[in-house]
């Protein structure tokens, strides 16, 4: 149950699952919908909050001014507001069907807020171990559910490396959203499938993903290549990762054409959800590297402000309103268009991965609404000059 690397090569785990049909298993809630493509877990052990299911939106102002067919799959809608909550209800559901003691997680936020929501729900205590100055709104998040939060000095590897140790002592599961989690990958293929029943089967030209480690774009791979081992579609689309300039690892390594991921040092981004520098476990993003690269994909990094001014703008023109690291995967299509990576009219997937009601700060200081009495005239007037 801790352990969560092979023991005899030290690499890391995945739950190996063999596609088969029917894609949708009758009856299943939550991600386990898809129960037949995810690790064996009992009807009874099954934890569920009504995690994915979210909607793939069309986004025709986005689509006009970018030159490309915008679709945003809107994780959002999630029961605490991010992706994490597929790959932690799968995990859930293993933890509880091997009665471990309980759920543990390195985060930066958003896992920990959905640790901490399933724990609840499993009737498992849950333990968060965080970098100091996480958003304030994701601590009170895991709180409320009753889980305890652990502030560490560092950065997120360092709240990684303790979640690992913390794991192996308290017989935890380590549901860490990064390959450490034999469980991350599976949970996300959910993204993956949804995608094939959103599109009627139609595969789409690109699909952006915003990675730290990267388990999300490796999902994705994963459910496109279950699919089309199905008979169901007939290509994997291509993957474009994101990541801030001050912490771009698993990019740079694409960029300058490495075999191998090398760690980040210290990140130096606001977009906290994509601080992972990978130090210590770097051979995680080689995982993703490898996966991009199969895909015919590519790798983009868009620095702070575009992100933060995409926060906005992604709000404003299309209803949705993200986070820095969901926002950032819009700001990465805009990237990629001048680029040249991205071209007229394709379509193109972007996982807005977070809400922006958890980062309240991030989208700025509110200006000072007008103050006017009572009166239809005073508004009019007021309307006129704005």
């Amino acid at each position: 149950m801790t352990t969560t690397r092979c023991t005899s090569c030290g690499g890391t785990l995945a739950a190996a699952v063999e596609p088969r049909l029917p894609l949708v298993t009758p009856g299943g809630e939550g991600v386990w919908r898809y129960a037949s493509q995810l690790p064996a877990v009992g009807e009874g052990s099954r934890v569920s909050i009504g995690e994915g299911g979210t909607p793939l939106l069309r986004a025709p102002r986005l689509s006009a001014e970018l030159g490309v067919d915008v679709r945003i799959k809107d994780e959002t809608r999630n029961p605490t507001g991010s992706f994490k909550d597929r790959i932690i209800a799968v995990a859930a559901g293993v933890a509880v069907e091997a009665q471990a003691a309980g759920l543990v997680c390195a985060s930066t936020g958003n896992a920990g807020a959905s640790t901490a929501a399933y724990a609840a729900r499993s009737g498992l205590p849950g333990l968060v171990i965080a970098p100091v100055g996480a958003p304030f709104a994701k601590v009170t998040i895991a709180q409320v559910y009753g889980a305890r939060w652990i502030s560490v000095e560092g950065d997120y590897s360092d709240a990684y490396s303790l979640a690992v140790a913390a794991a192996a002592d308290l017989g935890f599961m380590n549901v860490t959203t990064t390959f450490v989690c034999p469980y991350s990958v599976a949970g996300s293929t959910t993204v993956g499938f949804e995608l094939f029943e959103d599109l009627d089967g139609q595969v789409p030209d690109w699909i952006v993903v915003p990675i730290g480690a990267g388990p999300l774009l490796v999902g994705l791979e994963a459910a496109y290549a279950a699919l089309r081992r199905l008979g169901l579609v007939d290509r994997v689309p291509r993957l474009l990762a994101v990541q801030p300039t001050g912490c771009a690892p698993i990019v740079r390594a694409y960029r300058d054409g490495d075999a191998n991921v090398r760690g980040w040092g210290r990140p130096d981004t606001l977009v906290s959800g994509l601080a992972d520098p990978l130090n210590g476990y770097e051979e995680e993003g080689d995982i993703t590297l490898a996966a991009i690269r199969r895909s015919g994909g590519a790798g983009v990094v868009v620095d702070d402000d575009s992100t933060l001014a995409w926060v906005h703008r992604l709000a404003s023109r299309a209803g949705v309103f993200a986070e820095p690291s969901g926002a950032i995967a819009v700001a990465a299509v805009e990237q990629a268009r001048r680029d040249g990576v991205v071209s007229q009219g394709e379509t193109v997937v972007c996982c807005v991965t977070g809400s922006g009601l958890k980062d309240l700060k991030s989208a700025g200081t509110p200006t000072s609404p007008p103050v006017i009495r009572s009166s239809v005239e005073e508004l009019s007037e007021l309307l006129a000059r704005d």
